[in-house]
């Protein structure tokens, strides 16, 4: 073989080699990209039955702006009759007149396929609709669809918008959720949310990136007229992680616990049961729940959509440069501050200040409130850790205080307005638009109560110190139980339980009355009644409360926690006696939650009943959440000759709030070695 031939030679099996080494790599990263794919499609999976759902929603993502939008059918998202484009400066009400013109054309179509749909069409217009359907769609089908005319808004422009903004926050999230365990492709969720807009809020009273309502938002969170954690992208984030590490444990999967996000996890528990079983699909296609609408319906659908286009951006948008991740440091604050007075002393611009710690309500800026105590507050990067102390102290003391200051608070009666309250207690009509966070200063309602500035202390004549934390209440001359309940936000019916009242309207100058159980104490549990409190409602139905609530056909009701007899009848206004006649119950007897005790609605309707009731569980769990927040939730089984009941006592967890981590097991039915998730609770900062 000569000279040149051999390195010929030698070339070829060189480049022989580095095929195989490339062909070897190629096959190993094609098995690691599959291992990767296959666990995506495990926690979230895309079956082709859903795939034209997905699609719609990555059309309305990234094709159609919010000047467009498209007239659909509400259950086939695949049938899309027309693209609607609006005029840059049309108003709401002329937009809705368009849309509604559209609805009704579509209707008309549909209604004559319905008619005729056997005929032959002359009418181009009829053709082409039909042309949207299978070809053996049939004249009921198309009765139906007139009655599911849909106009979706685009929103490619807005989820461009959130793409950049993401960057600000994706880092941190996806952190966060590793610690928690939980899927890092759940940081997209923001996408379908709030296009990552910390400071969105909704019609439904939703706010933050993360969307959360102030009652479900209360189970994790600080949220009140000071501060509010829901605008606060680090603590919204935090609260969300464990909102949908909760939901997966009680679903069971991904795709439920993402719709559980938007229906409660009660309701998903509803669904799982109704269908018989966690099939994604069918659940979407099938289930019928009178709360399971559109949203909860496409919940799912619209993630996976957003999680795909967040994974392949340029796929879609081309080149999209996000925002440089949002990086600050925190101080814990040793005692109350003036928002002024920090502001001068770290040396920080309003308007950067505002925008590191967007938690701290109007009433705070407006100087009504202080920053409280044990507040973190953010700071830039660049001031230094080791001068926070020295800065701390700089601040002048009329800049700082021991307490917060106190709450006044107004009843609004009949003939009041806005600017009359303002007027009488002299402070500003915008003053108390912000400090009760009202959208609009025309909306109040007779019975109302409204949270006053502090410089109305001065002209108190009508209001009162509002007394929601308070243990005890020392009667005073003219006051009725009634009034004092109302003022001291807690149940009539609670106080007279409390205080062992055998008569409501015989109270004496100088009684002091216990208006709720101390919150540092254990709770106590009896055969009757459990003294704990309450958690979240969203649209009035509690979301996740797995409890039954409604009155059966056959006019009886589920037991609960913290119900006894005098509710049953003070919810019915009818006498104790009666509904111990109607179960045959004797005096000695007492309520067994967990069963079944027949009602009277001869005064009161079910439906009436059922509002009474849901409020008063609502208003329960709301107070408990005042005060305390779950931080995490754990494993841990029960011990040997270890009870539920003083488990709970013991970790000072309400029994209504270990049903709803555990809402696969009874409760009244569980031995030694029952897996228990448990809430771990911490107390808020006032």
């Amino acid at each position: 073989m000569q000279v040149g031939q051999f390195g010929h030679f030698k070339e070829k099996m060189i480049l022989y080699k580095n095929k195989r080494m490339l062909f070897f790599a190629s096959v190993f990263f094609c098995m690691f990209s599959n291992i990767s794919l296959a666990k995506d499609t495990l926690n979230f999976p895309q079956p082709e039955s859903l795939k034209a759902d997905v699609n719609f929603w990555l059309r309305i993502y990234t094709e159609v702006t919010t000047s467009q939008g498209l007239i659909h059918d509400n259950e086939r998202l695949n049938i899309i009759y027309e693209r609607v484009s609006f005029a840059p400066d049309i108003n709401h009400k002329a937009r809705q007149k368009t849309i509604k013109q559209k609805k009704k054309y579509y209707e008309s179509i549909l209604l004559y396929l319905a008619a005729n749909a056997n005929k032959r069409l002359d009418s181009a217009r009829h053709r082409k609709v039909k042309s949207l359907w299978p070809k053996a769609t049939t004249a009921n089908e198309f009765r139906k669809a007139s009655k599911r005319l849909r106009f979706q808004l685009g929103q490619s422009d807005r989820f461009k918008q959130g793409l950049v903004r993401s960057g600000q926050w994706q880092p941190f999230i996806k952190k966060e959720f590793e610690k928690l365990g939980i899927p890092r492709e759940l940081a997209s969720l923001p996408h379908v949310e709030s296009s990552f807009r910390s400071d969105a809020r909704s019609h439904a009273g939703a706010a933050g990136l993360w969307q959360f309502t102030r009652s479900t938002g209360r189970r994790f969170m600080r949220i009140d007229h000071v501060v509010d954690e829901r605008l606060d992208p680090f603590s919204a984030t935090k609260a969300a992680g464990l909102l949908l590490k909760g939901n997966h444990e009680i679903t069971g999967t991904w795709p439920l616990a993402l719709t559980a996000y938007n229906h409660g996890a009660a309701g998903m528990r509803r669904a799982i049961k109704a269908m018989g079983g966690t099939n994604i699909t069918k659940i979407v296609r099938e289930y019928k729940g009178r709360t399971f609408g559109f949203a909860s319906r496409n919940f799912y659908n619209a993630f996976v959509a957003a999680n795909n286009i967040d994974e392949n951006t340029s796929a879609y948008f081309g080149k999209v440069k996000r925002e440089r991740p949002m990086i600050i440091q925190e101080v814990k604050l040793p005692s109350y501050y003036t928002a002024q007075g920090l502001m001068t002393a770290f040396g920080v611009k309003n308007n950067i200040f505002k925008s590191l710690n967007p938690a701290l309500q109007a009433t705070v800026w407006s100087n009504n409130k202080y920053v409280p105590k044990g507040y973190r507050l953010r700071l830039p990067l660049e001031k230094k850790k080791s001068q926070w102390k020295q800065l701390m102290a700089s601040i002048a003391r009329d800049e700082r205080a021991t307490e917060q200051k106190p709450d006044i608070s107004y009843k609004v009666r009949r003939g009041d307005s806005l600017s009359k309250i303002a007027e009488r207690f002299k402070v500003r009509t915008r003053q108390m638009v912000a400090i009760n966070g009202l959208r609009s200063q025309h909306r109040i309602r007779i019975g109302q109560v409204l949270k006053l500035p502090a410089a109305a202390k001065e002209q108190i004549n009508g209001a009162y110190q509002a007394a929601q934390d308070a243990l005890f209440y020392t009667v005073r001359k003219g006051d009725r139980l009634s009034v004092i309940a109302r003022k001291a936000s807690v149940v009539e019916t609670d106080i007279i339980s409390l205080n062992k009242i055998k008569n409501k309207n015989h109270l004496y100058v100088g009684q002091k009355l216990r208006l709720r159980q101390d919150p540092d104490a254990l709770s106590v549990a009896t055969n009757e009644k459990v003294f704990t409190s309450k958690e979240s409602v969203s649209g009035g139905v509690l979301q996740a409360d797995p409890s039954d609530y409604l009155v059966a056909e056959n006019g009886s009701v589920e037991i609960q926690s913290n119900e006894t007899l005098g509710h049953f009848a003070d919810w019915l206004s009818i006498k104790t006696s009666t509904l111990r006649a109607l179960n045959k119950m004797t005096y000695k007897m007492r309520l067994v939650v967990g069963r079944r005790v027949k009602l009277d609605f001869s005064v009161v309707s079910a439906a009436a009943f059922e509002k009474k009731r849901l409020a008063y569980h609502k208003k329960m769990q709301d107070d408990f959440f005042n005060r305390f927040r779950v931080m995490k939730s754990y494993q841990r089984k029960l011990a040997k000759g270890g009870s539920v009941w003083l488990l709970a006592q013991k970790l000072n967890i309400p029994m209504w709030l270990l049903k709803q981590y555990n809402q696969t097991v009874d409760l009244n039915r569980i031995g030694a070695g029952t897996q228990l998730t448990l809430p771990a609770i911490e107390r808020k900062t006032n």
